[in-house]
């Protein structure tokens, strides 16, 4: 039998509803599970913790570390659309221009 294992229950996993101890038939399903769990997690936790899947052989362990913090000052962070509307750069099609007769991909 092949396991994954956790190896802190955060606040996050114990609400995620994702089981702890898992247990497989083949080494393959175990290490592509723990793939999963270790890309959910870092993705869709609470970004507290940063996960880690790490292989022993007959079972895998995801660990958890704090986070480093960010040295960015929150308060100058804008948000996308801002940023856009302040870009001096236009994208878009002009319908009023006919086609170059050229092919980017021939």
């Amino acid at each position: 039998m092949y396991k994954i294992e956790m190896e802190k229950e955060c606040r996050c996993l114990k609400n995620s509803g994702l089981q702890d101890n898992l247990e497989f038939e083949t080494r393959e399903d175990m290490i592509n599970k723990a793939r999963v769990l270790e890309c959910r997690m870092n993705q869709e936790f609470c970004m507290t913790h940063f996960f880690e899947a790490v292989d022993y052989g007959e079972k895998v362990v995801i660990h958890s570390s704090l986070r480093p913090e960010d040295d960015e000052d929150d308060d100058h962070i804008e948000d996308a659309g801002i940023l856009v509307r302040k870009s001096v750069v236009t994208i878009g099609f002009d319908g009023s221009e006919e086609p170059s007769g050229k092919s980017g991909g021939n």
